[in-house]
Order: C-alpha cells, then sequence, then structure tokens
C-alpha cells in the first residue's frame, strides 16, 4: 500500500479534469483533519456533477465546516452540470436501468 503514490496519482487525475479524483482527493483530506482543503475538493467536483460531493458539502455545513454560501455555490454548480449534460437518450438509458448496477459503485 503506498498512499503517498496513491495520492499523487489522484491529484494528476484531479488536475486533468477526473471528477472521481477530485472528490476522493476530498475525501483523503477530509480524513486527514485538512477541511479546508476537503472543501475545495468537493466544491469543484461539485459543480463538475458529483452528487457524492455535493452531499459532503451539505454534511460540512451541517457540521459547521462550511457556510452557507458554499453550500448554495456547490448546489447551484450541481444542478447547471447537471443540466448541461442532460439529454433525451441518457434519460431513456437511466430509464431502462443502465448505471443502476452496483457493482460498478465507488465505496469510499
Amino acid at each position: 500500500k503506498d498512499v503517498a503514490k496513491a495520492f499523487r496519482h489522484y491529484e494528476v487525475a484531479a488536475m486533468c479534469g477526473h471528477v472521481l479524483a477530485r472528490h476522493n482527493l476530498g475525501c483523503v483530506e477530509y480524513n486527514a483533519g485538512n477541511y479546508d482543503l476537503a472543501l475545495q475538493h468537493f466544491l469543484i467536483s461539485a459543480m463538475l456533477g458529483c452528487e457524492d460531493s455535493l452531499d459532503n458539502v451539505g454534511r460540512m455545513f451541517m457540521a459547521g465546516l462550511a457556510t452557507k454560501t458554499d453550500y448554495a455555490a456547490a448546489l447551484r454548480g450541481y444542478q447547471d452540470a447537471i443540466e448541461e449534460m442532460s439529454s433525451p437518450d441518457r434519460d431513456e438509458a437511466k430509464a431502462s436501468g443502465f448505471g443502476n448496477d452496483p457493482t460498478w459503485q465507488i465505496v469510499n
């Protein structure tokens, strides 16, 4: 287990726009007690459409680790990202059950 190496890979992936890598960096920073850095990672990934990050910003707000403004910005960004990604084909795929296989979900 090379945690430092994994962290570097998450950083590179996040800088290249990988949303889940950004979310995972937030989780690592949160667990290390770096709440300000965690919040920044969660805000970025929420604004790119990561619902788990949006939920984490909400939890941080409830715990007093984020402001109402932070949560509002994350929510607006998340909604904009979801709207931008929506299409009739995606709606049809979702209705048919595509993507609902729990073996494809990332667990933190």
